[in-house]
């Protein structure tokens, strides 16, 4: 008998895995309905058993689970997705958020706190580990205007970069202010998933940046498109 929201869960480590299943089935008001190595099964699994919060390792074999969200949040809108990550990287968390995750957690995160994350995104409310909230206050565009009919009304600033870019590079550079992963990419533009690192790393480094996000920011405050 389900005994209130029903999570799935999908990672790809054996022991976390067996761990967070066992955790989430002492709990009350939590109903295990799955768990999964790879976002495959999830998806698959999905198909005939729905599940109201599914928690999703970034980092999954196959599939990322960047990808898998996308695909969950068109085909089951209904479903609340946390992601899992053992690390704080601005450019994952940009990206989950904007694949529709309804919540972002490191791996380290008590048990309290990610029981408290699973309540939150099945209420369709926001949650974020606090350690990482500054990061995501970071990519948040400040407002350049105290006119609230004004606020975000600007015109893109003349100023310029010295080096040179490619249209390809350009065409890559909106992909990933999209949030479009590597595969996508690759997929969009018609390069293999490897040619698309590649090209990521180069404009990195012709940009001075280490993040993916810091590289679409600055291709946009210097007009590259």
């Amino acid at each position: 008998m389900k005994k209130g929201i029903s999570i799935y869960i999908v990672e790809d480590d054996k022991l976390a895995r067996t761990t967070y299943r066992h955790l989430f089935e002492e709990a009350e008001e939590i109903d295990v309905a799955g768990v999964f190595e790879t976002a495959e099964e999830c998806l698959e699994s999905m198909k005939t058993v729905r599940a109201d919060v599914i928690l999703m390792d970034i980092g999954l074999p196959y599939m990322n689970g960047i990808e898998a969200t996308k695909i969950i949040k068109k085909k089951f809108p209904k479903t609340k997705v946390i992601m899992l990550t053992s690390h704080d990287r601005t450019d994952e968390i940009f990206a989950s958020i904007s694949s529709g995750a309804n919540a972002y957690a490191l791996k380290d995160t008590d048990f309290p706190a990610l029981l408290t994350a699973v309540k939150t995104a099945a209420d369709s409310a926001l949650w974020v580990d606090p350690r990482i909230a500054g990061v995501v206050l970071s990519i948040i565009p400040k407002p350049e205007s105290t006119d609230l009919d004004k606020l975000y009304v600007k015109k893109k600033p003349k100023k310029t970069l010295n080096i040179k870019v490619s249209q390809q590079d350009i065409e890559i550079l909106k992909l990933i202010q999209k949030g479009k992963t590597n595969r996508e990419i690759g997929e969009i533009l018609h390069i293999s998933e490897h040619t698309v690192k590649a090209h990521v790393s180069k404009l990195l480094r012709k940009l001075s940046v280490t993040a993916r996000v810091e590289a679409a920011v600055k291709a946009y405050e210097y007009n590259l498109f």
